[in-house]
Order: structure tokens, then sequence, then C-alpha cells
């Protein structure tokens, strides 16, 4: 936000950003307790892995912090995270805090009941669920780990060095200050020493994006490894970097039934907002390869049109923060700036 020239003062108090229970540095806090919730889970029946109901109950509660009382608060949710937002507001009867204020809704995955399998949201969901299984989460280093991400093959000990493969981890040495600029074109290529980059949704990310993911999104593990049996040998460790959020929880965070709400539940919210509040705003992915613009529609109409805008992210697929983020920065300010201040009644000085 600040990349978008600030000029304005004063309209942003503090920003909060939540994690899912298991995901990011919350995971590896929790991870004693997940795990057990889990075996629990497998003794008595159920499904012990975190879902989105598990964070819209985290979200009623922190939404009920002192810190936020008294102060209208804004909501951004991106693609899944939208549904717990909407449940937040219409699930709980009894809520102890009045927010939300507006929400701000990046690429939703809304998805209803009785939603035909042949809608993107859908396949994509199902494909997602079988690819996080699949796909590797452990590498050597966080040098290997980004290789693998932008797809380029080969050992990396026949590389003459990281820096000159444009792939050093700082990302600094290769990207001045405030730009924009993806990591690759998401199309197969050739790096310098003739191995192929392949096509990945990694290699569509903003430079500065996948270098903060590689740095704060795996954890450093050592593991002891013990000596064979009779050996002398003392025992030595193995040291390597791997995903925070396990696949097997990551997966059920896809499933279709995890995004799907009650049409009436969306109108009402977006109703009670429009009322009440600053409203409910949409930001599109340019791309409509995962929301089509029929799905589009049937979110605009299921939320009874009471949707303040709708507006679409220059040059984005659906991964809006990830591909393009000072575009949706850019975007966000608008709305701000232009409707939710404006409901507020707040007055805007530009900055001198």
């Amino acid at each position: 936000m600040n990349a978008t020239g600030n000029r304005y003062i004063n309209m942003i108090r503090d920003i909060w950003s939540i994690d899912m229970p298991n995901h990011g540095e919350s995971a590896v806090l929790n991870r004693a307790y997940l795990e057990d919730r889990q075996e629990r889970g497998r003794k008595e029946g159920w499904d012990g892995r975190c879902t989105t109901m598990d964070f819209t109950s985290y979200l009623n509660a922190f939404l009920s912090i002192p810190q936020l009382q008294g102060h209208r608060v804004v909501g951004v949710a991106h693609s899944g995270s939208s549904t717990p937002w909407t449940n937040v507001f219409t699930l709980f009867k009894r809520r102890s805090h009045p927010h939300p204020f507006a929400l701000l809704f990046i690429e939703p995955v809304i998805m209803f009941p009785g939603m035909s399998s042949n809608d993107p949201r859908v396949t994509h969901s199902n494909a997602n669920m079988r690819g996080s299984l699949a796909k590797r989460d452990k590498w050597s280093s966080r040098t290997e780990a980004k290789r693998w991400l932008l797809g380029i093959q080969g050992n990396r000990s026949e590389d003459q060095g990281d820096q000159r493969r444009n792939i050093d981890i700082s990302g600094s040495a290769n990207q001045r200050e405030g730009q924009s600029q993806n990591v690759g074109s998401g199309h197969k290529k050739r790096t310098g020493n003739g191995k192929a980059k392949a096509k990945t949704p990694w290699s569509k990310w903003d430079g500065r994006v996948l270098d903060l993911f590689v740095e704060r999104a795996l954890e450093d593990v050592c593991e002891p490894t013990l000596p064979l049996q009779g050996s002398t040998t003392t025992a030595k460790s193995r040291t390597y970097v791997r995903s925070m959020n396990r696949k097997e929880e990551e997966s059920l965070l896809y499933m279709y039934s995890q995004h799907t709400v009650e049409p009436a539940h969306l109108a009402h919210m977006c109703a009670a907002l429009d009322l009440e509040g600053g409203g409910v705003h949409i930001m599109w992915a340019e791309s409509e390869e995962y929301i089509s613009q029929s799905s589009r529609t049937g979110i605009l109409d299921a939320a009874s049109q009471r949707v303040i805008s709708d507006r679409v992210v220059p040059g984005s697929g659906h991964l809006v923060p990830q591909e393009t983020p000072r575009q949706l920065a850019e975007t966000l300010y608008d709305v701000l700036v232009g409707h939710v201040a404006v409901a507020a009644g707040i007055t805007m000085r530009a900055s001198l």
C-alpha cells in the first residue's frame, strides 16, 4: 500500500494478518496440538484436520479482541478465505462484536449447494486436492526449493553461481525497489546453463513475493540419523527445509464443501453491510480461468446485486496477491478511498 504513493494520511490505523491454525508460523506453534487432534480423530472416527469452520470460529473470536473495539474493521479476503468471513457474519447469531464494517473480496471462491461438477471452481478444487498431495514439500535448502518452484531442472552443483542464475533468495540483486517483476512468464524457457525451466504456478509470481514465500513459508528441520547397528561411527544429523503447512492438511481445504455457502446468507451479509457499513466490494482477476464470467454473474446474483462495487485487477490470474501485488494495492487503495472512507464519513486530507 505504501508503494501506491501514500497520498492520504490517517486512514489506516493498523493492519492485522490472520493465519489459519495450520498455516505459516501458526502451524509450527500448533504442531503438537494439530497432530494430537488428527490422532484423536482417527481413533474416534472423525476427520481431525482443520476446516474453514474452525477458522470461522477463530475469526469470530479474533474480531472480539479489545484492540478492535470502537474501531471500524475492514476485512480483506482472498480466494477461499472469503468463506469464513461470510460465515462469521451469518452463522453467529450472537456475535460479541459489531465487525466487520466492510468486506473486500479478492477472487472469492464462493460456491453454492448443488453446483455443477463442471463449474471451473469445482474442477479446480478437485485438481488442487490431488495436486497438493502429490507435490514435493521437502528440499535440501531454500535455494533448491526456489529452483524447484521455478521449474529449473538440473543439479545445482553444475551451476556457476546462484546469483548469475537469477535465483538468489533475496531477489534484491536483480530487481529494483518498488518494481513489480514476475520471476517467469509461465512458459518453458532455457536458463543460462541450458537447463529447461518448466511452467509452474510459482513461475508467475512477483519475484519479491516468491522470495518472501521461500524465506517465511518453509521451516528448517534437523533430524538425527542413527548409525547402523554395530557401527562405531557417531550419530549424525540430516538438515533440510519443508513446507510449514502439511500436505494432508492443505488438501482438505480445497474441498468443494469447505467453500459452500447458502445464497441467502451471502445476500443477507451484503445487504446488511450495505445498509449499516461500507458494503461488500469484489476484485476479480483479469484471467477467468478459475472464476468464469458466468460464475461471477452467479455470485453477484446470489448477493441480490447488493455488492457495492466490483472491478478487475489488471494483469492478474487467480493468485492476485502473489502475481500482481502492486496492481492489487492500487485497486485496494481506490476502494478504500473511493468507497469505504466515504461510507465511514472520513474526510480525506492529502499529505503534504
